[in-house]
């Protein structure tokens, strides 16, 4: 894990991210991931 942190870090693995919603929509996170649609990483928000 301390490794890939450092790649992050340093830019040489950027992840991407497909969307970004707060845990209220859980569901809707679950469905964009279902449905097999996304590039990339749903994340969700606790605030």
């Amino acid at each position: 894990m301390e490794a890939i942190a450092t790649l992050i870090d340093a830019g040489r693995i950027r992840p991407h991210v497909s969307a970004t919603l707060p845990l209220e929509d859980a569901a809707k996170a679950h469905e964009l991931v279902g449905s097999g649609r996304t590039r990339g990483k749903v994340v969700l928000t606790v605030a």
